[in-house]
Formats: C-alpha cells, structure tokens, sequence
C-alpha cells in the first residue's frame, strides 16, 4: 500500500527512510545531484534535512525549481526529488538588421550562450536593444525574440530585428555656452545637421568623438572641468528627423600662477621659457602646454639629445581656480651617428638614398637635418614611404645606428591624354616620364635617380617636342647635369595673328650649397622664327619677321623652404635668374627674372592657406640689332599672370598701320606681377580659392608706374582626379580695364586630363 503526503509531514518523523529517488534530470547528472542530497536510505526521515537539501540543490544554479515529495509504502518513507532544469542559450542569432553591425548588438545584450535563459529578462533584452538603436539615431526600431526548443535543456533564441528609417539631424544646440558660441562649437563637430536631402546621418561613434573634441577645445580656453553631463534626444513624431541638445558644464576658468622646469642641465630656464607659449599668468591652455612639451623636446632633438623626454606635469588648484606647470626634462645623453644602413629600396641604389641625407656617420644627431633628409627624400617621389629609426649599438652610450627603410614606389609614367585651356585650347598629347631612371642599367634602366623626360604635343595653339635628361651627380660628383632639346611652334593673337617657331637645346649644370639652396648654370641655343600671316606697315613690327638665333648662357639661385613641392601649406620659395645674350647669334641682351612665392597656413590644421607671389623681371639690349626681340620682351594677361584678361594682352601697343588700324601688343622690357591667394582644402582631392591678381608691362624699364598695373579678383575651384589628372577652373573679373580692354570677367580653365 503506497500512501502519499507531503514532504513536511509532521507524521513523517521518525519513519525510516526506505529509498531516496531523484526524478527530471536531463542535462544535470545524477551524480552532482546525489552529492548535496545529505538525506539517505535507512535514516530516520528529518523535515530540517530535506529543507537544507532543496537549498544546497538550489545553490547549483541548475534548477528553475526543485519539489521533494514523499510517500509512504510499507511504513517506510520514499523520498523523491524532482527537478526542472534551467534552460541554457545554445545559439542565439540575429537577423534583420542592416545598418547596425551584429556585434553591437551583441554588446548591447545580456544574454550570450551557454548562459542560462530566463524568460522574465524579455523586457530588458528589448529595452537594450531599442536604447542602443535610438542612440544611433534608429527611433523606429522593433524588436522581437523567437525561442525553440534544442533539446536537453537547450533553446535556440532569434532575435528579430525591424531597423526601420534612420532619423536625419535637423539641429544640434547646445545648453550652458557661454565662452563659445554655438556657431563655433559646430565647427569643432563633424557631426552635421541634413541639408535638404543631404548628410545629416547620425552615427554615435563620430558624435562620441565630437563631444571629446568640445571638452578638450574648452581645456583650451582654461576650462579644465568641463565636462558634458546630459545630451538629449528628441525625435518627432515621424521618426525621420531628430534635433540633438548637448548640455554643457563649462566649469571655471583656470589660469597659470606658477611655471618651472625640472631636470635641464645643458640649457638654462631662460632658454627652455623662451619656447614656452604659455606663461605663468595666462590662461591656462590644456593644448599649448602639451605642445610646449613637445617643443622642448623637438629643442634637445635638433641639439643632439635625440633620447630626451618632456612631459608637462599640471596640478590644480581647485579653490585658487590656478595651476601649477612643470615641465619635467629628462635630456639623456648628447648622440651621435653611427652607421647609415638602407633597406627596402629593391630598386633604388644605396648611394642615390645616401645623398639625399643631411646626416652623416660621425655627427652628432640634428632632429632639423633629419626632418630635412626626410623632406628630400620625399621630393624625389620615388618611394610611397619613408621612415627614419635609430638603432642602438650594444656596449656605446654615445653612437647609434640611423635606419632609413624605404618602401619603393612608381617612379615611370607613359601617359596619353588631351587637356583644355583657354589659352592653348584643344591638344593631345603623349609623355615618358622616368623619375628615377639609369641610363647605364640595362635593360631596366631605373635606380640611379635620373630623369628623362620626352613629350609630344599636338595641339590648336601649339606643337611641341621635348627631351629632357638630368643626372643629380654626374659621376659621382655632386654636380646635375642635363641636357634639352625642343622644338616648339605656337600661334599668338596679339591683335595680329602670328606663328612662333623655336628650335634649340640647352646644356644645364647644378649645385646644392645647403639643405635649401641651389644654383644652377647653362647654355642655351635657340633659333626663332616668326610668320605673320596678317599684311602692316608699322616698323615695330615689320623689323620682327625672320628668323632669330640666339646663344646666351644663364645663371641662377634658388632657396625653396616649401613643406610639399606638390600643393604646398608652408615656406617660401625664392628665385633669382640671369641670361645674358651675346655669345654669338643675332642678339645681344641681357635678362633678370625674379620670382618669391610665401605660404601661411591659418589654421591648425591647414586646411586654409594663405599665399602670396610677387614676380620681377626686366630685359635690356646693349649691342647689336638694337633691340630686345619679340620672343623675349615680356607679356602679361590670362591665366599664369593676370587672369580676367585676355591672353599677353596688357602692356604696350602698336597700331598696325603706324597711325591707325587695330592695337598689336609688342610686349616691354619690365615686368611686375602680383598674386595673392586664399586656398581651402575641401578633401583631399578638392579645392576652392578666392584670388587677386595684379601685374603691369613697360615698354622701358624707366617707364614703370605703379598706376598703369592691371587688377582684378576672382574665385577658383580645383580637382585632383585619380589616375586622370589636375582640373583647375578660375573666373576673374578686371577692376581697371583700360578702355579698349573687356570689362566683363573671363572664364580659365586648365586640364590635364590622362587616358
């Protein structure tokens, strides 16, 4: 006879315990169960026992819930546990979702397999999932989980995922702003709101860093406790636009009471504060202190402390609303170079690296000499990489090894094209051009650094051919040298329409005598010819036909400081040029050209960038014909020097039949130009200019008169097109035509356009 009660009977005390029965395991096994049960056959039955073995069965963790039941057959007591197991994820999927990755979403769930799955958390999981959606601007987002059974106490979750529109920002504000304007702080974002159809797509990562820029950008302005405690998010009740408001704490602000350095030995205090920008009672600017560190390191550096380190230590003083500044230098020793060892240049040979370098084995280490060879290097455009490590030599406190690894890049370009201008017009054309070309390496012909250059041009305005060679070191010497050959015809209107046809070459010799300077010499050939097409009587011009050689030699220096020689930001480039014709030929004269070109980045990233030009030149006969001829007097207008007029249309004229006819620009012997530009850089690939230019020609030099130059602005927007070339379009209008000049604004537009 089987009677069953409950387990907490109190009949059942003192009844002997006949059989203990554990019933519902699955994934659970017996074993692990059986070892906390503390209740066994033939003990006398104890409700405290079976009390303290649901809990220790409880503290498992494996079970949802735990029953003991009892039965009574034969008068004794049969005990059986039964169990529900917890059910465990044995996958959990994701699908649905497009614009979120899955591995965000995955952080935003608690639930992972082969943790226990507990239905109640339905809510949260869902709750998580939509917090994390709205913040990445999803307000529309459902959520739904679909379970099934896997068997063995195991369930597969779905998690089902509607993403819905993303919201567009329709304005960002800002709350508690008081030292910078909304407008300003804007900028610092690159989170933006929509234009029209346009951007305004919220992604929580840039906005995270955005608020980090805010926070830094106020530690710059003294406010070392800002912070951003609350950004809200309202969304309308579409779902498809949002406004954001960003909560500013911007904190008290703090200024310098006391500024001192730490450590320095080789260089005083004076002299390490004269490179400070911050100083004991400014403002304290978070930025510039840091910047002031890396000043003074850059200091030891060029001075041959290359192991120096600066780290600017502040403390606060919180009620004073001051700070303490010290810079804390540790100058290492002075070292010097050991060996110079090359690696990565599969192509380009140890020796054409080599003297590029500023640095030499033995010197003492100089951080401006190597910035230096770095920039030369980079100049060559030989390699797509270049970087400078210092190796320490085992057992010498004093020398290090200087590592140049290089990373080879292309260096040969045969191109074929067709390019616009509104000077030249229509042409194509076909170019060889080997950068780092060796003419005794055969048959790869590339890695001593030479240059060749050959050019087909046919086109509207002008036919050209052209070679060029140079040599940097011309047997192993550190003179260039090179070579050209042309032969170039070319259409001008003037007021009449002439062809000019040259034929010549010239010898060129070059030396560096710094890390910027250079000067360079040649001798040059050329014999000119024109054809007038057009019948006149004016002398001026009727003396000009024929052909014209001429054989001068040239002088010049150049020192060029410019950061990049492609699209630079900052330095100078300045150039002074000598011919002096007479060495045989037809003409005799002599020829002064000078040209300065300064860059001034604005702002600290360089994006906006100022430039300004100015260019000089004058050409005066002192022998035989008596006169400078036409081929060299200078011209001004259009693209290259005063754009917004027409092409070599400012200077003086000449009517075509001495007292009447249409005007002939004859050119002059001065020539003054001026060019200032405000250059800012889109992308990578884009750029808009605002521009004026200015420039006058006289007839002699003693006829300059700064009233008769040309003016004029205008606006101009370029592209750099992959694999297809620079577009540069500018419109400029005249400011003081004179009156037989357009007023209206001309169009230029320059293409290089490659196939």
């Amino acid at each position: 006879m089987c009677v069953n009660v409950p387990a907490q009977d109190p009949e059942l005390a003192g009844r002997t315990i006949g059989e203990v029965r554990v019933q519902g395991l699955e994934r659970i096994s017996e074993p692990v169960v059986r070892a906390q049960i503390e209740t066994q056959p033939e003990q006398t039955y104890s409700p405290r026992a079976v009390a303290r073995d649901l809990r220790r069965l409880y503290e498992l963790g494996y079970f949802t819930t735990i029953r003991a039941e009892a039965d009574v057959v034969a008068g004794r007591v049969i005990l059986t546990y039964v169990f529900e197991e917890t059910r465990i994820i044995n996958e959990l999927r994701i699908v649905g979702n497009d614009k979120v990755r899955t591995r965000h979403i995955r952080t935003a769930l608690t639930w992972h397999e082969g943790d226990t799955f507990d239905e109640q958390s339905y809510p949260v999981e869902r709750e998580n999932i939509l917090d994390m959606y709205e913040r990445r601007g999803f307000p529309n987002a459902r959520v739904e989980f679909i379970v099934e059974d896997a068997g063995a106490g195991r369930v597969d979750v779905t998690c089902v995922i509607e993403e819905g529109p993303r919201a567009r920002i329709r304005r960002v504000q800002f709350e508690g702003n008081t030292v910078m304007s909304g407008r300003r702080l804007r900028k610092l974002m690159t989170t933006r709101r929509a234009w029209w159809f346009l951007g305004g797509r919220y992604n929580e990562d840039q906005f995270e860093d955005d608020l980090e820029k805010i926070v830094d950008e106020y530690q710059n302005f003294g406010r070392l406790e800002a912070d951003i405690p609350q950004v809200d998010f309202a969304y309308h009740a579409s779902g498809k636009r949002m406004d954001i408001t960003v909560h500013i704490n911007e904190g008290p602000e703090y200024t310098v009471a006391a500024l001192d350095t730490i450590g320095n030995i080789v260089f005083d205090d004076d002299e390490v504060m004269r490179l400070l920008g911050v100083q004991a009672g400014d403002v304290h600017d978070a930025g510039q202190v840091e910047d002031d560190a890396q000043l003074v390191r850059q200091g030891y550096e060029d001075s041959g402390f290359v192991n120096a380190g600066v780290i600017a230590q502040v403390t606060l003083d919180r009620e004073a609303k001051t700070t303490n500044v010290i810079h804390r230098i540790e100058e290492g020793e002075l070292m010097y170079v050991g060996e110079i060892k090359v690696t990565g240049n599969t192509v380009t040979r140890d020796d054409v690296i080599r003297r590029e370098l500023m640095l030499y084995p033995g010197e003492r280490f100089d951080g401006t000499m190597l910035r230096a060879s770095e920039r030369r290097l980079d100049n060559t455009q030989f390699f797509d990489s270049i970087r400078f490590t210092r190796d320490p030599i085992p057992g010498d406190e004093m020398f290090e090894n200087l590592l140049v690894d290089v990373d080879e890049g292309r260096t040969g370009n045969l191109d074929f094209g067709l390019g616009y201008s509104t000077e030249e017009r229509f042409g194509v054309y076909s170019e060889l051009r080997l950068r780092n070309f060796d003419i005794a390496n055969w048959p790869r012909f590339s890695g001593a650094g030479q240059q060749l250059r050959l050019r087909l041009n046919i086109g509207e305005i002008r036919d050209q051919f052209y070679l060029s060679f140079t040599d940097p070191e011309i047997f192993g010497y550190p003179l260039a040298f090179g070579f050209d050959v042309f032969d170039e015809s070319r259409t001008y209107d003037t007021g009449i329409r002439y062809r000019e046809s040259t034929t010549g070459g010239q010898l060129r010799l070059g030396k560096q005598l710094s890390p910027f300077v250079t000067t360079r010499a040649a001798l040059r050939y050329s014999d000119v010819d024109l054809d007038y097409r057009e019948f006149f009587l004016n002398p001026e011009l009727r003396r000009q036909r024929g052909g014209d050689v001429t054989i001068s030699a040239m002088l010049g220096i150049n020192r060029n400081t410019v950061d990049r020689r492609i699209d630079p930001s900052r330095g100078s480039d300045h150039d002074l040029g000598l011919e002096l014709a007479g060495l045989g030929g037809d003409n005799e004269f002599f020829r002064i050209d000078h040209s300065s070109t300064w860059y001034w980045p604005i702002d600290e990233e360089e994006r906006w960038v100022f430039s300004y030009q100015t260019r000089e030149g004058w050409v005066e006969d002192y022998g035989d014909p008596g006169y400078v001829p036409i081929s060299y007097r200078y011209f001004a207008g259009g693209t290259a020097t005063v754009r917004g007029y027409s092409h070599r249309r400012i200077g003086p004229t000449e009517r075509r039949f001495i007292w009447f006819g249409d005007r002939y620009y004859v050119g002059g012997k001065l020539r003054v130009l001026q060019n200032v530009e405000l250059k800012y850089k889109v992308t990578d690939n884009f750029r808009l200019y605002t521009f004026g230019d200015g420039g006058g020609v006289w007839r002699e030099a003693s006829d300059f008169d700064v009233g008769d130059m040309k003016f004029s602005l205008g606006l101009g927007m370029g592209f750099n097109i992959p694999r297809l070339g620079p577009i540069r379009v500018d419109y400029a209008v005249p400011v003081n035509p004179d009156s037989h000049q357009s007023s209206s604004g001309r169009l230029h537009l320059q293409t290089g356009l490659r196939f």
